[in-house]
């Protein structure tokens, strides 16, 4: 509560010390101004009058021209051309208007005698030029006649050229007339021309036209019969693709019989084989014969290396064989060295000499493509090197080693696998020669994509009575324990070449 009641004096206080201070500066400001009016505007103008015990227009003309010169009144309103509506009288403008006049005056004297001299001369001037027209009449008399003689030559003159022009005018027209008759010629000689032109083009254009109709009616039978041959071709592709795509009842029992086997789906990704197992036999010392069917044949064959050690081909050919895959190196299965095989190029040569058709295989052990393709270029070099013309593929033999646990291409995926396999095929196959795979059907569908492979030849190893494969084959390994006349040193590989009839 005290501290409200100090608040309420403090206020008051307040207040009362701030109308005091307006009051002084109200003082201060009248006192001022007072100064300021007795600085400026002293008692007495310059004549000595006293201003301020007598009053009059002038003086108070005076004063306010004064005060509105020493505030710059003028100069601010010409500044912002503007004005305020009345006018300042100075002292001394009668005194300038009267010494005007007086000025005027005497010029105005002057004008007026000068020109009370000049009147005389004036008249006389006028009379003389009255008097002159007498004597320009006879003048001008004789040059009228000279110049009326003058007009009628002129005017001869101008009639003759006048006549000229006429007949002139009538020669150019007749010209001109003729002109336009000569043109009127041409023209209707071009028109006729012309329109015998358009005849002619118009008998071209139908003529053309004809043509084009005959055309173009041969060109739509054509194009129908060849719509509908390719309609047929069409329809017939899909059949013949329909019916390679679908397996035949035979096929679906090859299939049956690996999935029954393998407990599992069997991966359709490849071409399938069509041949009829009925037809196949054995002889009595074990080798294969396939006898009856009407589409394909077989022919015989065998693989060697320098283990089979010396080989008489004669006697080989002499015991049935028609075929051999020459082996041209090997990769070593730990350290992965590429080497030749030291029989190759003998074998090459005296096969082929003996009159079998020969081709050639590595064994690889390739873990990368590089190696691949470098197993591939031996292939290459040694057949180059020999000198035989091949009439087999040039064969890839990547073999997972059941016997050895550390052989380096047991731990490769089956997309490395693959990749492989691709890359020597394609290097075969760019170097002119036929390419094919050696492989099993584990091998087939359980580490090879067989469908990036398709149009691969394959060479078949299955030692079976019947192949477990349903995928299709062209050469079939199905024996390691052959005996072949020639070879006496060891057993050698057992093979069948498939023959479409």
């Amino acid at each position: 509560m005290k501290h409200t009641h100090d608040n309420k004096r403090e206020k008051k206080i307040s207040l009362i010390a701030s109308c005091i201070t307006i009051v002084i500066f109200l003082c201060l400001l009248f006192a001022g101004r007072a100064f300021l009016m007795q600085k400026i505007f002293p008692a007495q103008d310059p004549s000595g009058q006293d201003v301020r015990s007598a009053p009059s227009e002038t003086s108070y003309a005076g004063f306010d021209g004064r005060i509105r010169e020493w505030l710059g009144i003028d100069t601010i309103l010409s500044i912002l051309d503007i004005g305020d509506g009345y006018t300042v009288v100075k002292a001394d403008s009668s005194r300038t208007t009267e010494k005007a006049s007086e000025d005027v005056k005497p010029a105005q004297a002057d004008q007026t005698a000068a020109a009370d001299l000049e009147a005389p001369q004036a008249g006389q001037t006028a009379s003389a030029d009255a008097e002159t027209p007498q004597a320009d009449q006879t003048a001008s008399a004789g040059s009228s006649t000279a110049s009326a003689d003058s007009d009628q030559k002129k005017t001869a003159q101008a009639g003759t050229k006048e006549e000229a022009a006429e007949e002139k005018t009538a020669e150019e027209k007749a010209t001109e007339k003729k002109g336009t008759e000569d043109k009127t010629e041409e023209k209707a000689t071009e028109k006729k021309g012309t329109a015998d032109k358009a005849a002619e083009e118009k008998g071209t254009e139908k003529k053309a036209a004809e043509e084009k109709g005959s055309e173009e009616e041969a060109a739509a039978e054509k194009e129908a019969k060849q719509e509908e041959t390719g309609e047929k071709d069409t329809k017939e592709k899909e059949k013949e693709k329909k019916k390679d795509s679908s397996p035949t009842k035979l096929q679906k029992k090859y299939i049956a019989a690996w999935e029954e086997w393998h407990m599992r789906d069997f991966p359709v990704n490849f071409p399938l084989h069509n041949y009829n197992w009925k037809y196949l036999n054995r002889d009595e010392e074990g080798k294969l014969r396939y006898e009856g069917d009407e589409n394909y044949m077989i022919r015989q064959g065998i693989d060697v290396s320098e283990f089979q050690g010396k080989i008489d081909w004669d006697k080989v050919k002499e015991d049935g064989i028609d075929f051999v895959f020459v082996r041209a190196g090997h990769r070593t299965m730990h350290t992965g060295d590429l080497q030749r095989d030291s029989r190759a190029i003998k074998n090459l040569t005296r096969a082929k000499k003996a009159g079998l058709d020969v081709g050639a295989y590595v064994f690889s052990q390739a873990i990368t493509k590089e190696e691949a393709r470098e197993e591939a270029q031996l292939c290459l070099d040694v057949i180059k090197e020999s000198g035989v013309e091949l009439t087999l593929p040039i064969v890839f033999d990547p073999e997972i080693v059941i016997e050895d646990y550390y052989a380096r291409i047991n731990f490769i995926s089956g997309k490395q696998f693959t990749d492989n396999a691709v890359a020597f095929c394609e290097k075969i196959k760019k170097a002119g020669y036929t390419p094919a795979l050696y492989a099993n059907c584990s091998t087939e569908t359980d580490i090879l994509d067989m469908s990036r492979l398709k149009g691969t030849t394959i060479w078949y190893a299955d030692y079976s009575n019947v192949p477990e494969t349903p995928y299709d084959f062209t050469f079939w390994q199905y024996s390691n324990l052959g005996r072949v006349d020639g070879i006496p040193e060891t057993e050698t590989d057992l093979n069948v070449w498939f023959i479409k009839k």
